[in-house]
């Protein structure tokens, strides 16, 4: 597990925040619950998010904003890359502290979790069911762990949360 704060310089760092979170084009996609879960059961925590790449083709004329997030720390192809969006909830109305936890794919993958913003909600991973690591999103960081490890995110509570998820 690695945590690299300004992994990108600052001005890319500003123009992925432009892109994703300033301009009106940016073609986020609303999603009814931001973990996929694959009982199909809903934890009732809606979002937004927007694939780039997928099924293993470039799914959005805004992939190379993502990859050149993990090109300068891999040469492993992309398997999966997709941004998230969050908003607060009150989570005692859905009765929820934190989502649960998941991994992307069953095969092996290396996770690469960027930060785009500040913001409350927490990436948390567990090994055993106990907690290992709490990572709180902070601008221009990025979270690179084993694929095998479990992990989820706290819903935030002051203010928006954006994620890209690349799986590689």
């Amino acid at each position: 597990m690695k945590i690299i704060d300004n992994c990108i310089p600052v001005k890319q760092q500003d123009l992925i925040i432009n892109e994703l979170l300033k301009t009106k084009l940016f073609p986020w996609f609303y999603c009814d619950d931001i973990t996929y879960r694959s009982n199909k059961s809903s934890q009732h925590r809606p979002g937004l998010s927007h694939y780039f790449f997928k099924d293993k083709k470039e799914n959005s004329s805004y992939f190379k904003l993502a990859s050149s997030i993990v090109a300068p720390f891999t040469n492993e192809p992309i398997i999966q890359s997709r941004a998230f969006l969050q908003f607060p909830l009150n989570l005692k109305l859905i009765g929820l502290k934190v989502d649960s936890p998941h991994i992307d794919f069953k095969s092996p993958h290396t996770v690469y979790l960027y930060y785009v913003i500040d913001a409350d909600g927490d990436t948390i991973l567990f090994k055993n069911s106990k907690i290992i690591k709490k990572v709180t999103p902070k601008k221009g960081r990025l979270l690179i762990f084993n694929g095998k490890i479990w992990h989820t995110a706290q819903q935030p509570q002051k203010g928006i949360r954006c994620i890209i998820n690349s799986d590689v």
